[in-house]
C-alpha cells in the first residue's frame, strides 16, 4: 500500500481522541482547583474568623472577671470601715494601712500572677501592694490624673487601654489598668475612694495561647497605637502588620509582602478593651496540599490517557481495517485492476459501503467489457449503417466522469467523510444502472435522474460554490431521448463555468413546449467563452449540421469515426442528435465572456423521426 505524505485518519482520529480528552482533564481539573481553591479559602477564613471571635469573647469575660475583682472590697466590711474612718491617731492609722494592704495582697494580688499592683486610694490616702520595683507612673500626681477625675465622677468602671510603663527594669511593660470608685454602703452618695489595678498580658497571653490556627497560621494582639502586645511568630517583613486595616471588621482579605508572600487576613476588635486580634494565614501554605493533590490527579489522568491511547488504538485498527481494505482496493481500481471483491464483514454503514463498492465494481467490470466490444466492433466494421454509428457514439459517452468520480470517492474515504462517500457511491451506482440498463434511448425522466445523480457528485466536490435547479415540464418525462443528452452539457457547465471561477455558479435546467417539438436549455452563470472560441464552435457544429445533410452513411462513419477518439460532450451530443432525429433536431449555442453560457436543444415530438 502506498504510503501517505499526511497523517492517516487513524491518527488523526487518536489524536483528536487525545487532545479533547487532555482539553477535558485540563479544564475539569482547573475548574476543580479553583472551587476547591474558593471553598477552602473561605472556610479558612470562617473558621479562623470564630476561632478569633472566641479568643476575644474569652478575652471579654477575663476582663470582666477583672471587672468583678475590683467590687472585692464591698464584700469585706472591716475594709470599707477602715476606708471611711482612716483619720484617727497614727497608730491606728498605721493599722489600717496595714488590714487594707493586706486585703490587697491576699484577695487580689496573690491569687492572680497577671495582676502586677493593686491601689486604694482618695484626696489624702493611697494604699498600694505591688509585685514590681516600680510604682505607677504618676503615683505622686495621681489626684490631677484624667482617670482619676473620671473614675471620681462615674460609678462605672473605667479601663485603661494598654500602655507602656516601667514595671521590672528600664525595659517598659504592656499594662493596662482597671479603675472603680469605692462608696459607702451606708451613705451611697459618700465616696470612700478609687481603687485601681494594673494587670499585664499574662492572663490574655494565656488565653492566646489556647488558640490554635492550622498552616502555620500567625496570631498578632495590637493595642490602640497598633503596638504588638502578643505574637506568636515573627513576621518575615515586620511593617507589613502597619497595611493591616484594624479599624475595619471586614473577614476577608488579603495581604502580600514584598517578597511576593501572601496572606489571608482576619481581624477582630474587643471594644471592650481596645485590642485588636489579627490573625494571619500563608496562602501558599494553605494551597500547598491542593496543588499537591492538582499534581497528582494530573498525573493520574496523564496515566489514564495513556492507556487510554493504547485501547483505542488496538480498538480503531480493529475497527477500521475494513475501511483501509477499502481503501486499498480502491487504489487497485485507479490502477485498472476490475477482478478484485471486497469482504463484506460488518454489517453496519462501513459493510454497506462495501458491498456499495462491490457492487460499482462489478457494474464497471460489465460496462467497460460491453464498451471495449462496442469499440472493437466499430474498428472492425468500416462500413456500419447510421444505427452502428449511433451504438459506438452513445458507447463512447458513458464512461466519461467514471474515473473523476472514483476519484473524488477515493478523496472522501482518504479524509473520512464516509457518509458522503456513501451517497456518492450511491449517486454512481444509479447513474451507471441508468446508462447500463437502457439501451438506445430513455425517458426525459430518467436522464434527469441521471443529471442530478451526476449533480450530487459534483456538489460533493465543489460544495456551496455550486448550486443548481432543474425544472423540466412533468408532461415530458415520458418523452424518449439519446441517452446522456443533458448530462455532458451539465458537466461542461460544471468543467468549463464552475471550475475556473471565483464565487458561486448556478446552473439552470428548464423546458419549453413549441410548435413543433419542445426545447430544453441548459444555462449557467460561468466564465462563458472567449468570441473566437465561441466562432470556432459554432463554425463546427455548422459543419456537423451540413455533413448529415449531403454526406453519404459510409462517408459519415468515417469522419466520425476519427472524432470518436477525440471529442467528447457538446460536438458528441450535436452527432448523436443529428443520428437520431436528422433535420429535426438542432442545437443552439450562446454564450458571452465573463456572463455565462446557455445551450438550447430543439427535439422534435415523439413520432416525428
Amino acid at each position: 500500500m502506498k504510503h501517505f505524505s499526511h497523517p492517516t485518519f487513524r491518527t488523526k482520529l487518536i489524536f483528536m481522541i487525545c487532545l479533547f480528552t487532555v482539553f477535558i482533564v485540563l479544564v475539569v481539573s482547573f475548574l476543580n482547583y479553583q472551587w476547591y481553591s474558593r471553598q477552602l479559602t473561605q472556610q479558612t477564613i470562617n473558621q479562623t474568623q470564630q476561632i478569633i471571635e472566641q479568643a476575644g469573647s474569652n478575652i471579654n469575660t477575663y476582663l470582666e472577671e477583672l471587672n468583678r475583682l475590683t467590687l472585692a472590697p464591698y464584700y469585706n466590711d472591716t475594709i470599707l470601715d477602715n476606708l471611711e474612718n482612716a483619720s484617727g491617731t497614727p497608730q491606728e492609722q498605721l493599722n489600717s494601712k496595714r488590714k487594707i494592704e493586706n486585703f490587697l495582697a491576699s484577695v487580689m494580688t496573690l491569687p492572680r500572677d497577671e495582676i502586677l499592683r493593686v491601689y486604694m486610694m482618695n484626696a489624702d490616702q493611697i494604699y498600694a501592694y505591688t509585685r514590681t520595683p516600680y510604682e505607677m507612673s504618676d503615683y505622686d500626681t495621681y489626684p490631677e490624673s484624667s482617670w482619676y477625675k473620671e473614675a471620681m465622677s462615674s460609678t462605672k468602671p473605667i479601663y485603661i487601654p494598654p500602655h507602656l510603663e516601667k514595671a521590672f527594669g528600664n525595659k517598659k511593660t504592656p499594662v493596662f489598668s482597671i479603675v472603680r470608685q469605692i462608696r459607702s454602703k451606708q451613705d451611697n452618695d459618700k465616696i470612700l475612694g478609687i481603687m485601681k489595678v494594673d494587670a499585664d498580658y499574662t492572663g490574655i497571653k494565656k488565653i492566646c495561647d489556647r488558640v490554635e490556627l492550622k498552616n502555620d497560621g500567625a496570631l498578632f494582639i495590637l493595642n490602640d497605637d497598633n503596638q504588638i502586645v502578643y505574637q506568636t511568630s515573627e513576621l518575615s517583613e515586620p511593617s507589613l502588620i502597619e497595611h493591616i486595616d484594624t479599624d475595619s471588621n471586614q473577614s476577608e482579605r488579603f495581604l502580600e509582602d514584598g517578597n511576593g508572600n501572601k496572606y489571608l487576613v482576619n481581624s477582630y476588635s474587643v471594644f471592650s478593651s481596645g485590642l485588636k486580634i489579627i490573625a494571619l494565614n500563608s496562602y501558599r501554605e494553605l494551597m500547598q496540599p491542593t496543588k499537591d493533590n492538582l499534581e497528582k490527579t494530573i498525573l493520574l489522568a496523564f496515566t489514564c490517557i495513556l492507556l487510554t491511547i493504547a485501547f483505542f488504538s488496538l480498538f480503531i485498527k480493529r475497527f477500521l481495517t475494513p475501511l483501509f481494505e477499502i481503501i486499498g482496493l480502491m487504489k487497485e481500481v485507479e490502477n485498472g485492476n476490475l477482478d478484485i471483491q471486497v469482504t463484506v464483514k460488518n454489517q453496519d454503514e462501513i459493510g454497506y459501503l462495501a458491498a456499495s463498492f462491490n457492487r460499482m465494481v462489478q457494474n464497471l467490470q460489465q460496462f467497460l467489457t460491453r464498451n471495449t466490444q462496442l469499440v472493437k466492433e466499430v474498428y472492425e466494421a468500416q462500413y456500419l449503417y447510421k444505427e452502428s454509428q449511433y451504438n459506438a457514439l452513445c458507447s463512447q459517452i458513458k464512461p466519461h466522469f467514471m474515473y473523476n468520480t472514483l476519484n473524488t470517492i477515493s478523496l472522501l474515504i482518504k479524509c473520512s467523510e464516509n457518509a458522503k462517500a456513501v451517497h456518492a457511491i450511491e449517486s454512481f451506482s444509479y447513474y451507471l444502472g441508468g446508462i447500463m440498463n437502457i439501451d438506445k434511448e430513455i425517458s426525459m425522466e430518467k436522464e434527469i435522474q441521471i443529471c442530478q445523480s451526476y449533480l450530487s457528485i459534483m456538489q460533493l466536490r465543489y460544495e456551496d460554490k455550486l448550486t443548481y435547479r432543474i425544472d423540466i415540464e412533468e408532461e415530458l418525462f415520458a418523452c424518449q431521448i439519446p441517452s446522456l443528452s443533458i448530462q455532458p452539457l451539465i458537466e461542461n457547465a460544471v468543467k468549463y463555468g464552475c471550475e475556473p471561477k471565483r464565487g458561486e455558479t448556478f446552473i439552470l435546467v428548464t423546458s419549453k413546449r413549441t410548435d413543433h417539438g419542445y426545447q430544453i436549455r441548459i444555462s449557467d452563470n460561468g466564465l462563458g467563452m472567449e468570441p473566437e472560441t465561441l466562432e470556432n464552435v459554432k463554425k463546427h457544429i455548422q459543419d456537423i449540421r451540413e455533413s448529415f445533410k449531403i454526406q453519404s452513411p459510409h462517408h459519415q462513419q468515417q469522419e466520425d469515426t476519427s472524432e470518436l477518439l477525440g471529442n467528447i460532450g457538446l460536438i458528441n451530443i450535436c452527432k448523436r442528435l443529428f443520428l437520431k432525429f436528422g433535420e429535426h433536431a438542432d442545437l443552439d449555442l450562446v454564450s458571452a465572456y465573463g456572463q455565462g453560457t446557455t445551450i438550447t436543444l430543439y427535439l422534435p415530438s415523439a413520432g416525428r423521426h
